[in-house]
């Protein structure tokens, strides 16, 4: 007679695990999807930035957010410049504390309420570098970064840090020169791995001059082959505008003298007041020349078919306007030493300041004065426009 044995009562479940073991790669049907690959945010978060915050980069998160399976996975995380400190903010939507929320459009709005703690990390973390170092940033972010995560880089991109200082650079470098060079030294961080999109390249505020086109084009290509040479499996660049909201920093960078090209003579440069003058004065500081001599001799190559108007400005204090003598005697300043420069005197027309009239910002928010925000308004315009006459469009 032929005994049978006993089934073990967990031989089912061993048979679905196997066959669950064999699904794995495939799909998931016999368990959980796969979380979301690693997303870290990294931003340089200087005075001469805006705000390194853009509807693009919450697009970006709460992406990321949305594939979380388990609690946990909307985790993103923040590097702040140099600084060694990498904040993690969990973005994943909740239903309790043990379940991630599965309606779709409920999950959105919890994710996106969640953004806001994304956003603080971002602005009001204090870079540990003097200069702005986009390269330093990136090579901290990929180090934060797990094989095949994403690296999402929030910059100007106007580097003034060695070893890819813009100063030193100037304007008509060459992206795969000065790359080549980069990894001839080994200074070029590895991505293998990870994908890498830049937002913000080319944007500036604050201290920083308006970048010309072409300069801001310059920026994106040498961007471009610092990520290609990192061997980062794509790289991509965020053409989305980035709001111009005032900067969270009160570390001062350097600027980066900017000048127009020979062969664009209109346009408006910002001569800001932190880096030509001295608090409530209208003397130039000893270092003012560096920043007006590039606009000085960009002046000299249009001839005589344009016409310079310098106007100055200043933040608002009181109730209402003020500091019309201020912002007058500053813009004959800088008009007095464009011509000491080399600028004709028959080039410009009208100077003239108009106090606190024309912000960029309100440095008052609440009828509170804000120093970091009044920053931005102190400054002289330089405006360059064609003369009108016969013949001219």
């Amino acid at each position: 007679m032929t005994r049978h044995r006993p089934v073990p009562r967990t031989a089912p479940l061993l048979s679905a695990l196997a066959v669950c073991a064999l699904a794995v790669g495939t799909l998931t049907a016999c368990g959980s999807a796969p979380g979301p690959a690693p997303l870290t945010v990294a931003v340089t978060g200087s005075m001469a930035e805006p705000a390194p915050w853009a509807p693009v980069v919450e697009d970006i998160a709460v992406r990321h957010a949305l594939d979380a399976v388990d609690p946990g996975d909307g985790k993103v995380s923040v590097v702040v410049s140099t600084n060694p400190r990498v904040t993690e903010v969990d973005l994943t939507p909740l239903r309790d504390a043990r379940e991630v929320e599965q309606d779709r459009a409920a999950a959105g709005e919890k994710a996106r309420a969640r953004a806001a703690g994304l956003r603080r990390a971002m602005t009001e973390g204090r870079p540990a570098a003097d200069g702005l170092d986009l390269l330093g940033t990136y090579r901290r972010a990929l180090r934060a970064t797990p094989d095949g995560g994403t690296v999402v880089l929030v910059s100007s991109g106007v580097q003034t840090a060695d070893p890819l200082d813009l100063r030193t650079l100037g304007w008509t470098f060459d992206p795969a020169t000065v790359v080549r060079d980069l990894k001839n030294r080994s200074l070029v961080p590895d991505a293998t791995g990870r994908h890498v999109e830049f937002v913000g390249l080319g944007i500036v505020l604050g201290t920083q001059p308006e970048l010309p086109l072409p300069a801001a084009r310059r920026i994106t290509a040498l961007w471009r082959a610092v990520c290609a040479a990192s061997g980062a499996a794509s790289c991509t660049v965020r053409d989305d505008d980035v709001p111009r909201l005032p900067s969270a920093s009160e570390r001062p960078v350097p600027v980066v003298p900017v000048g127009a090209t020979p062969t664009s003579c209109k346009g408006t440069y910002v001569v800001p007041a932190s880096v030509t003058f001295t608090a409530d004065d209208a003397r130039l500081a000893p270092g003012a020349d560096r920043y007006l001599r590039p606009v000085a001799d960009s002046l000299e190559r249009c001839g005589t078919d344009v016409v310079v108007t310098i106007t100055g400005h200043t933040a608002r204090v009181g109730a209402g306007a003020s500091g019309f003598a201020l912002s007058g005697r500053r813009a004959r300043a800088v008009s007095e030493r464009l011509v000491r420069l080399g600028v004709s005197p028959a080039l410009i027309g009208s100077v003239e300041g108009v106090g606190s009239t024309r912000p960029r910002v309100d440095n008052m928010p609440g009828g509170v004065f804000a120093e970091r925000l009044a920053r931005q308004n102190r400054r002289v315009e330089i405006t360059v426009t064609p003369k009108e006459g016969p013949g001219r469009s």
